[in-house]
């Protein structure tokens, strides 16, 4: 066991522990769902560094962490390492310290099918029932998001009180660029890393897969907090920006800060509407009431707030879809120069309301939405659209697949209904 471990900090990462031989697969998608639901992990195959292992190990865990996993798999009863120190250095730090979340992802079965609850004693040596308090669950997708969830309220319980005496603020962090390691936090209460991508301009799909399952527990956290204030830093694909920032709508917490990779403040603490002074204009529209549909109407929002044009991709999309839309707006900036970030809650409320109304108008179509715009905008513009439906798209300007259309295109790539409360991502398009 290891003594001179440092004192348990909420803010630290969850430690997971597993064999090798059958515990990896389970393991890595454990670890990818607790990273997209903001937990920081620590992972040997990700984070441990070179030399002895076992040293490096010890280490490791000395430095801090804020809970454990413990993945039981068959083969590790023969894990010398598991049992002999993690496993005992999880549960001491879990008997000790209030703060310290303990969860175990249990894959053992018993002879009718069901979940061995009583595997893990045997499997560790330990005595029956020492494990027996400890957060259980089969380690199947289902049974890994309800440890998740409660390894999320485990860490936000304990942020409470620090978010309570400080500024009331929750704080966030979000990336899908990045390769998520343990070193890439940044103290916040959720630190949302997505599954890198290996396609040049999307995100990943198994990212967003995981994002849809884990993205429920978002503003839930934020409820628990107590925080009356969010402030958001990071950088991502604009579906994934979108998609977040209509899971933490303005009705839920009433002031949403973005901060920019340059350390810019975009912020907005109002509702969508029209401003007195446009902040957007319509640069083109069509209507169609002979469209095409075999269910809700569909109309298409281009918001395309940077200062150079380009249409092309847009072009493009309305050659193919015009005839499904009802309708479509092509919106831009009303000053054609370089937005203003103090003008950010103002031009999120302006492009809020025409989207509303596009869609009201077309007896409450939903909303094909294509964004170029500055990442902090995406955010800011989602949380203004509770109740509406979207299909968010991104941006690809790679080689076609098929056919020699080598033009920029948007591609479908998550289906958002932004009052669903399971979560607000229904589907994952690419």
């Amino acid at each position: 066991m290891i003594s001179d471990a440092a004192r348990p900090e909420p803010s630290d990462p969850v430690f997971i522990s597993y064999r090798q031989k059958d515990g990896t697969d389970i393991a890595a998608e454990l670890a990818w769902l607790l990273r997209t639901a903001g937990v920081p992990v620590w992972r040997d195959r990700d984070d441990l560094p070179p030399g002895d292992t076992e040293a490096r190990l010890k280490q490791a865990i000395a430095a801090g962490i804020s809970g454990g996993v413990l993945v039981i798999t068959p083969d590790v009863a023969n894990s010398r390492v598991v049992k002999t120190l993690e496993a005992p250095h999880l549960l001491a730090l879990h008997d000790n310290h209030e703060v310290f979340a303990l969860g175990i992802a249990n894959s053992v079965k018993t002879e009718d099918g069901t979940t061995d609850y009583d595997a893990p004693d045997g499997l560790l040596d330990r005595r029956p029932g020492t494990l027996s308090g400890v957060d259980q669950h089969p380690a199947d997708r289902d049974g890994l998001l309800v440890l998740i969830r409660g390894l999320v309220w485990h860490r936000i319980a304990s942020l409470r009180e620090q978010i309570q005496t400080t500024d009331q603020t929750f704080h966030l962090s979000l990336q899908t660029r990045n390769t998520p390691q343990v070193y890439d936090r940044t103290g916040d209460e959720l630190d949302i890393r997505l599954r890198p991508s290996s396609h040049e301009r999307l995100p990943s799909a198994e990212g967003l897969r995981d994002l849809k399952d884990t993205i429920g527990f978002l503003p839930d956290a934020v409820t628990r907090s107590s925080a009356h204030r969010i402030r958001v830093q990071g950088g991502a694909h604009l579906s994934v920006a979108f998609a977040v920032g209509a899971a933490l709508p303005s009705s839920r917490i009433g002031h949403m800060d973005v901060i920019d990779q340059q350390g810019v403040s975009w912020a907005s603490d109002g509702e969508s509407r029209f401003t007195a002074q446009p902040q957007v204009r319509i640069t083109a529209e069509g209507s169609n009431p002979s469209a095409i549909t075999s269910g809700r109407a569909a109309v298409a929002v281009y918001v395309d707030l940077l200062p150079q044009r380009s249409d092309a991709a847009f072009a493009r999309y309305l050659e193919d879809r015009a005839p499904f839309l009802a309708a479509w707006r092509h919106l831009t900036s009303a000053n054609d120069t370089l937005i203003e970030p103090s003008e950010a809650g103002l031009i999120a409320a302006d492009v809020a309301a025409h989207i509303r109304g596009l869609s009201n108008d077309n007896s409450n179509a939903e909303i094909h939405l294509l964004l170029r715009c500055p990442f902090s905008l995406a955010l800011l513009i989602g949380r203004l659209t509770n109740t509406l439906r979207f299909v968010v798209y991104e941006w690809d300007d790679s080689e076609p697949t098929e056919g020699d259309d080598y033009r920029a295109r948007y591609v479908p790539t998550l289906r958002v209904r932004t009052s669903a409360s399971a979560g607000v991502i229904e589907e994952v398009l690419i």
